[in-house]
């Protein structure tokens, strides 16, 4: 049985190894086109339908992103 993890975990989580393998920039991009196309879902792609992203989710990645990029720095030293 799969673990449930709560969707802001695993954003965080997510953004965090890809900052560790692949770098900054990739987090970053993984991060809002994950959260683009969750909107996307949402809204059955309907335009005009409002910009309410799930702003925790992004908050969530940006912290990945950050604790990887210490990281990152600390322990592979580039």
């Amino acid at each position: 049985m799969l673990l449930k993890l709560n969707d802001k975990l695993l954003h965080f989580l997510a953004c965090l190894a890809i900052t560790l393998t692949a770098g900054e920039l990739c987090a970053v991009t993984a991060g809002v086109t994950k959260e683009a196309a969750d909107w996307m879902y949402k809204k059955n792609c309907k335009v005009g339908s409002g910009w309410d992203w799930d702003w925790l989710d992004i908050l969530a990645d940006a912290a990945g992103i950050a604790v990887g990029s210490v990281l990152r720095r600390l322990v592979f030293d580039y």
